[in-house]
Protein backbone atom coordinates (compact mmCIF):
# COMPACT_ATOMS: atom_id res chain seq x y z
CA UNK A 1 0.00 0.00 0.00
CA UNK A 2 2.69 2.40 1.02
CA UNK A 3 4.71 1.56 -2.18
CA UNK A 4 1.59 2.22 -4.21
CA UNK A 5 1.00 5.75 -2.62
CA UNK A 6 4.88 6.56 -3.16
CA UNK A 7 4.09 5.65 -6.91
CA UNK A 8 1.35 7.73 -7.18
CA UNK A 9 3.39 10.69 -5.67
CA UNK A 10 5.75 9.52 -7.61
CA UNK A 11 3.98 9.87 -11.13
CA UNK A 12 2.12 13.54 -9.73
CA UNK A 13 5.84 14.73 -9.35
CA UNK A 14 6.61 13.75 -13.07
CA UNK A 15 3.59 14.77 -14.51
CA UNK A 16 4.01 18.26 -12.66
CA UNK A 17 7.55 18.34 -13.91
CA UNK A 18 5.90 17.20 -17.86
CA UNK A 19 3.32 19.89 -17.48
CA UNK A 20 6.33 22.88 -16.17
CA UNK A 21 8.08 22.04 -19.37
CA UNK A 22 5.42 22.33 -21.57
CA UNK A 23 4.44 25.60 -19.96
CA UNK A 24 8.15 26.59 -20.29
CA UNK A 25 7.69 26.23 -24.35
CA UNK A 26 4.75 28.98 -23.81
CA UNK A 27 7.12 31.63 -22.66
CA UNK A 28 9.53 31.21 -25.44
CA UNK A 29 6.82 31.62 -28.17
CA UNK A 30 5.47 34.43 -25.71
CA UNK A 31 9.16 36.17 -26.23
CA UNK A 32 8.80 35.23 -29.70
CA UNK A 33 5.27 37.02 -30.59
CA UNK A 34 6.14 39.91 -28.98
CA UNK A 35 9.78 40.29 -30.81
CA UNK A 36 7.90 40.53 -34.00
CA UNK A 37 6.72 43.72 -36.17
CA UNK A 38 3.65 43.74 -38.01
CA UNK A 39 3.92 45.39 -41.85
CA UNK A 40 0.22 46.73 -42.35
CA UNK A 41 -2.30 47.35 -40.79
CA UNK A 42 -4.25 44.25 -41.48
CA UNK A 43 -1.60 42.06 -40.20
CA UNK A 44 -1.14 44.34 -37.16
CA UNK A 45 -4.60 44.25 -36.09
CA UNK A 46 -4.38 40.35 -36.36
CA UNK A 47 -0.95 40.09 -34.99
CA UNK A 48 -2.39 42.11 -31.84
CA UNK A 49 -5.27 39.71 -31.50
CA UNK A 50 -2.84 36.38 -31.39
CA UNK A 51 -0.72 38.53 -28.82
CA UNK A 52 -3.60 39.00 -26.57
CA UNK A 53 -4.93 35.74 -26.76
CA UNK A 54 -1.20 34.26 -26.31
CA UNK A 55 -1.06 37.16 -23.34
CA UNK A 56 -4.08 35.65 -21.71
CA UNK A 57 -3.20 32.46 -21.76
CA UNK A 58 0.42 33.12 -20.59
CA UNK A 59 -0.81 35.12 -17.84
CA UNK A 60 -2.98 31.84 -16.98
CA UNK A 61 -0.04 29.31 -17.06
CA UNK A 62 2.01 31.54 -14.75
CA UNK A 63 -0.87 31.97 -12.54
CA UNK A 64 -1.19 28.06 -12.47
CA UNK A 65 3.12 27.54 -12.02
CA UNK A 66 2.99 29.91 -9.11
CA UNK A 67 0.27 27.87 -7.61
CA UNK A 68 1.65 24.38 -8.48
CA UNK A 69 5.18 25.46 -6.97
CA UNK A 70 3.89 26.70 -3.34
CA UNK A 71 1.82 24.01 -2.95
CA UNK A 72 3.23 21.14 -0.45
CA UNK A 73 3.18 18.33 -2.44
CA UNK A 74 4.51 15.81 0.82
CA UNK A 75 2.66 12.48 0.79
CA UNK A 76 -0.29 13.44 2.55
CA UNK A 77 -3.90 12.48 1.81
CA UNK A 78 -4.71 15.58 -0.08
CA UNK A 79 -2.74 16.07 -2.70
CA UNK A 80 -4.49 14.59 -5.50
CA UNK A 81 -7.72 16.39 -4.29
CA UNK A 82 -5.44 19.60 -4.16
CA UNK A 83 -4.17 18.98 -7.68
CA UNK A 84 -6.93 18.23 -9.33
CA UNK A 85 -8.59 21.45 -7.78
CA UNK A 86 -5.59 23.62 -9.12
CA UNK A 87 -6.15 22.06 -12.56
CA UNK A 88 -9.64 22.78 -12.96
CA UNK A 89 -9.15 26.29 -12.09
CA UNK A 90 -6.74 26.31 -15.04
CA UNK A 91 -8.91 24.54 -17.06
CA UNK A 92 -11.68 27.16 -16.41
CA UNK A 93 -9.50 29.67 -16.59
CA UNK A 94 -8.44 28.41 -20.17
CA UNK A 95 -11.71 27.68 -20.61
CA UNK A 96 -13.26 31.28 -20.68
CA UNK A 97 -9.96 32.21 -23.28
CA UNK A 98 -10.80 29.97 -25.89
CA UNK A 99 -15.01 31.02 -25.54
CA UNK A 100 -13.18 34.76 -26.55
CA UNK A 101 -10.68 33.52 -28.96
CA UNK A 102 -13.35 31.21 -31.28
CA UNK A 103 -15.15 34.66 -31.58
CA UNK A 104 -12.18 36.77 -32.83
CA UNK A 105 -11.74 37.29 -36.78
CA UNK A 106 -8.74 38.00 -37.85
CA UNK A 107 -7.16 38.20 -41.70
CA UNK A 108 -7.53 35.03 -43.49
CA UNK A 109 -3.38 34.58 -43.26
CA UNK A 110 -3.82 34.01 -39.71
CA UNK A 111 -7.14 32.39 -39.65
CA UNK A 112 -4.85 28.54 -39.32
CA UNK A 113 -2.47 29.92 -36.85
CA UNK A 114 -5.68 30.66 -34.85
CA UNK A 115 -7.42 27.74 -35.13
CA UNK A 116 -3.96 25.52 -34.78
CA UNK A 117 -3.46 27.52 -31.10
CA UNK A 118 -7.08 27.13 -30.48
CA UNK A 119 -6.60 23.20 -30.75
CA UNK A 120 -3.68 23.35 -28.63
CA UNK A 121 -4.99 25.15 -25.82
CA UNK A 122 -8.14 22.73 -26.29
CA UNK A 123 -5.79 19.75 -25.92
CA UNK A 124 -4.01 20.74 -22.81
CA UNK A 125 -7.34 21.30 -21.35
CA UNK A 126 -8.71 17.71 -22.07
CA UNK A 127 -4.81 16.65 -21.08
CA UNK A 128 -5.82 17.91 -17.72
CA UNK A 129 -9.33 16.85 -17.63
CA UNK A 130 -7.80 13.35 -17.88
CA UNK A 131 -5.34 14.04 -15.80
CA UNK A 132 -7.30 14.94 -13.13
CA UNK A 133 -9.34 11.33 -13.95
CA UNK A 134 -6.33 9.74 -13.70
CA UNK A 135 -5.43 11.24 -9.86
CA UNK A 136 -9.17 10.63 -8.80
CA UNK A 137 -9.38 7.26 -9.91
CA UNK A 138 -6.04 5.80 -10.21
CA UNK A 139 -7.00 4.84 -14.05
CA UNK A 140 -3.36 4.61 -15.53
CA UNK A 141 -5.02 4.86 -19.30
CA UNK A 142 -6.27 8.35 -18.36
CA UNK A 143 -2.60 9.32 -17.60
CA UNK A 144 -1.58 8.12 -21.26
CA UNK A 145 -4.12 9.73 -22.16
CA UNK A 146 -3.63 13.13 -20.83
CA UNK A 147 0.10 12.63 -21.99
CA UNK A 148 -1.15 11.84 -25.33
CA UNK A 149 -2.91 14.81 -25.78
CA UNK A 150 -0.33 17.20 -24.72
CA UNK A 151 1.77 16.09 -27.29
CA UNK A 152 -1.01 16.92 -29.07
CA UNK A 153 -0.93 20.19 -27.82
CA UNK A 154 2.44 20.95 -27.96
CA UNK A 155 2.16 19.87 -31.90
CA UNK A 156 -0.28 22.31 -32.61
CA UNK A 157 1.35 24.82 -30.63
CA UNK A 158 4.43 24.30 -32.46
CA UNK A 159 2.40 24.58 -35.62
CA UNK A 160 1.20 27.85 -34.88
CA UNK A 161 4.20 29.45 -33.79
CA UNK A 162 5.74 28.10 -37.36
CA UNK A 163 3.23 29.49 -39.07
CA UNK A 164 3.34 32.71 -37.10
CA UNK A 165 6.71 32.88 -38.40
CA UNK A 166 5.96 32.14 -42.32
CA UNK A 167 3.52 35.36 -41.44
CA UNK A 168 6.70 37.34 -40.88
CA UNK A 169 8.80 36.25 -43.56
CA UNK A 170 6.15 37.23 -46.42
Amino acid sequence: MKDKKIFQNLEVIIFSYIILAFLGSLDHAYAFFHDQDARNSGFEKSEQIIQSLFDRVNNASTNYQNDIATLDLSLSNNNNETIVKKNQEYIDNLKEIISSAKKTIVQQEYKSLLNNYIVSIESEMESYDHYNKHLITGNITENKISMDLLSKAFNYETKAINEYKQLELQ
